[in-house]
C-alpha cells in the first residue's frame, strides 16, 4: 500500500491544522504502531502530505538529523544494503536538507519513514520505522535475504528486505529509498517494482512509478515519494526516449521555469543543473557531499536519477574504517564521519554484511 503521509511526526501527538486526528504514540511500547495518517491519508480528516515536519531549518540541523538517523539505522538494523552509514547519508541529507534538493521534496512513504527514523531514541524505535507491520524474526538459523510479509492489512512488511545472519534478522525498508523489496536470485533486492519481472522500462501503475530495467533487474523508483508525486516520458510522453520524475517548479522550488527536457546534468559551483522531466532543476551536491568538487558533469545514469551527478571525483573514499570511535564511512566516493558516542551509541566496529565489510556504531547497552 502507498502511503500519502500527513502529519508532523511527534512522540504522542498529531495535528493537522485545527482538526486533530486520533493518534497513537509513535514510539508505542510495541514499538511498531504507525499513526492512520501515516498509514494513508485517506483517512477521515487527514489531509494528502500536508505537515511533515521533514526540511531541517538549516544545513546544520539537517546534518545533525541525517547523522542521527543514520546512525542509529546501521547500529540497530546492521549497515546492510544502503543501511550503510555513507549511503544512508546521501538519502538522509536530501531529505532533511530542503534547500539542497528544492525540486524533489520527499513525500509518501518516504517522507514517512525519515520522519519516523529522525525521531528514533532506541532501537526499538529504529525497528518499529523499520518494520511497520511489526519486526519478523528469522525462518531459520541460516544465512538468507528475503522481503518481509506483504499481507492485505494497511501495515505490513512488503517494503522491507531481511537479512539473516547467524539467526539475527535485520532490515532495510527499501521505501526510504522511494523503491519495494523484490524476490530475486540473490534472495531479496530493493527494487522499482513488485514480483512479475522487468518487460520493459516504463512510467505506470497511475503515473507514479518507474520501472527501468537492467541486467541487473528493475532499479526504478516510486515517483509517489518525490516532487510532484508523478512520472512520463520525455521529451514527449507519446515518443519517450526515457521517463523520469516530474520536478517541482516555482520560487519555493528554486526553479525559474520549464526547459527543454534532457537527459544530462551540467555543474555549476558545485551544483547540479539538469532538466530530465522539463523542469530546470538543481541539486547543491557540495552541500550533501561536503566539497566543491561534488559534481560530475555528464548524462545522467540511470536519466531519471536527477541524483547522478552527485559523485566526488575523483573519490576521497575506497573503504569503510574506524579511527578509535570515529566511523568512517564512503557514500558517493566522499566520506561522512562521525563519533558515535555523539550519537549515544557504542564504539564503532567493522561488520560483515551480505554486500561485504561495511563500519558502523554499534547498539547501545539494552
Amino acid at each position: 500500500m502507498r502511503w500519502r503521509t500527513a502529519v508532523a511526526l511527534s512522540v504522542g501527538s498529531c495535528a493537522l491544522g485545527a482538526t486533530l486526528v486520533a493518534c497513537f504514540d509513535l514510539f508505542h511500547s510495541t514499538g511498531d504502531i504507525l499513526t492512520a495518517c501515516q498509514i494513508d491519508s485517506a483517512t477521515a480528516g487527514c489531509q494528502p502530505d500536508a505537515g511533515i515536519a521533514l526540511c531541517a531549518s538549516s544545513a546544520v540541523e539537517a546534518r545533525k538529523r541525517a547523522e542521527h538517523a543514520c546512525a542509529w539505522l546501521g547500529a540497530c538494523e546492521t549497515p546492510f544494503g544502503r543501511n550503510a552509514f555513507g549511503s544512508c547519508m546521501m538519502q538522509a541529507l536530501m531529505a532533511y536538507d530542503c534547500a539542497a534538493n528544492p525540486n524533489h521534496p520527499f513525500k509518501g512513504k518516504a517522507a514517512g519513514l525519515w520522519g519516523c527514523l529522525g525521531a528514533t531514541r532506541s532501537c526499538a524505535d529504529v525497528h518499529g520505522c523499520v518494520f511497520p507491520g511489526g519486526r519478523e524474526a528469522c525462518a531459520s538459523s541460516g544465512d538468507s535475504l528475503s522481503c518481509g510479509s506483504a499481507a492485505d492489512a494497511a501495515i505490513n512488511n512488503g517494503d522491507v528486505r531481511i537479512e539473516c545472519q547467524g539467526g539475527v534478522a535485520g532490515g532495510e525498508n527499501c521505501a526510504l529509498w522511494g523503491q519495494t523489496c523484490a524476490p530475486a536470485s540473490s534472495g531479496a533486492v530493493c527494487a522499482g517494482s513488485e514480483p512479475g519481472g522487468c518487460p520493459t522500462s516504463a512510467c505506470f501503475v497511475n503515473d507514479t512509478m518507474i520501472r527501468w530495467c537492467t541486467d541487473a533487474g528493475d532499479v526504478g523508483i516510486d515517483c509517489a515519494s518525490f516532487g510532484t508525486q508523478r512520472c512520463s516520458g520525455f521529451p514527449d510522453p507519446d515518443a519517450s526516449q526515457w521517463v523520469a520524475c516530474v520536478a517541482e517548479q516555482g520560487v519555493e522550488a528554486g526553479a525559474t521555469g520549464h526547459c527543454t527536457p534532457d537527459a544530462s546534468a551540467t555543474c555549476v559551483d558545485g551544483m547540479a543543473v539538469s532538466c530530465p522531466s522539463g523542469v530546470l532543476e538543481s541539486l547543491d551536491c557540495a552541500a550533501l557531499l561536503g566539497s566543491q568538487n561534488a559534481c560530475a558533469a555528464g548524462p545522467l545514469a540511470p536519466p531519471f536519477d536527477w541524483t547522478a551527478a552527485c559523485v566526488m571525483s575523483p573519490p576521497v573514499c575506497l573503504a569503510d574504517s574506524c579511527d578509535g570511535g570515529t566511523l568512517n564511512a564512503c557514500g558517493r566516493g566522499a566520506v561522512f564521519s562521525l563519533d558515535c558516542s555523539d550519537a549515544g551509541l557504542g564504539p564503532c566496529a567493522t561488520i560483515a554484511t551480505d554486500d561485504g565489510q561495511r563500519a558502523a556504531c554499534t547498539a547501545p547497552p539494552p
